[in-house]
């Protein structure tokens, strides 16, 4: 291979790899000549590239004429699900995540849910995983990465994906009063004022309540489908902490900013 390819010799070289559908392939970087930093990774509808030396990132990517054979293949592809892993596993970080302004489409959604201010001002990790299409949010115990939540841009597949089995769940901001939620996006939306939590799923696990019997204060806000849930969840949480539940109309992701925060500070009054 020569190094130092412009961006359509990439291109060009990227096409003629041997990739099955849902494939990936990793190589010497046909730009900058790192070794093992280049990866490529094939949907079946598109294949995607990216260097992950710190001094080159180079990326892009090119659309595939579908032979029947790699259609054949699409098809056969297993949908994403929350499988279950060792409770014991360690989490590293998968080589597909990218920084989210990476990908426009992916920054476009954050800001629409409500999570970019979070984001910018450093209250949330957000990346992009590319191979998923997934805008992920990381999971951590203090500094330390400890799992990460993905919700899909795409159509066909599940629409969040748990990567790791860290039992911990998605908290964002540091205020002494938290806010439950169900998930990522609305736990970003009310950061600056409330530390947002969110359950990524139904059930108030053990360890959830260790990290939420903390706070000073909890409020409950779950949407009206999910009254009963947020009752019981009430409940469980009384005996540890001032609890409150707050009836919503919709997702909280799904309010204008100030419409968000005035409803919160009208029902935390």
């Amino acid at each position: 291979m020569t190094f130092a390819m412009k961006h359509d010799q990439i291109k060009t070289y990227v096409e003629s790899l041997d990739i099955a559908a849902n494939g990936k392939y990793r190589s010497d970087c046909p730009k900058c000549g790192r070794k093992n930093t280049f990866s490529v990774t094939d949907s079946g509808f598109e294949r995607m590239w990216y260097c992950f030396h710190a001094d080159c990132h180079t990326s892009g990517k090119t659309g595939l004429t579908l032979s029947k054979s790699t259609a054949k293949d699409i098809f056969k592809m297993p949908k994403v699900t929350t499988e279950s892993k060792p409770a014991d596993c360690s989490f590293e970080i998968p080589h597909t995540f990218i920084s989210l302004s990476r990908n426009p489409k992916a920054e476009d959604y954050v800001r629409k849910v409500g999570a970019y201010d979070a984001y910018l001002t450093g209250l949330v990790d957000i990346q992009y995983d590319f191979k998923l299409d997934r805008v992920v949010y990381l999971i951590k115990d203090g500094n330390k990465v400890v799992d990460a939540v993905g919700r899909t841009l795409s159509n066909g597949y599940n629409k969040w994906y748990r990567y790791g089995n860290s039992r911990r769940p998605f908290v964002c901001g540091s205020n002494p009063i938290g806010i439950i939620c169900e998930d990522c996006a609305s736990a970003c939306s009310v950061a600056e004022i409330m530390t947002g939590i969110a359950l990524l799923g139904t059930n108030l696990l053990d360890e959830y309540v260790d990290i939420i019997k903390k706070f000073d204060k909890v409020y409950v806000a779950l949407d009206k489908d999910a009254t009963a849930t947020g009752l019981k969840i009430v409940r469980q949480l009384m005996k540890y902490v001032d609890t409150s539940m707050i009836m919503l109309d919709k997702d909280l992701k799904d309010m204008r900013k100030e419409e968000r925060y005035e409803i919160l500070r009208s029902k935390t009054q």
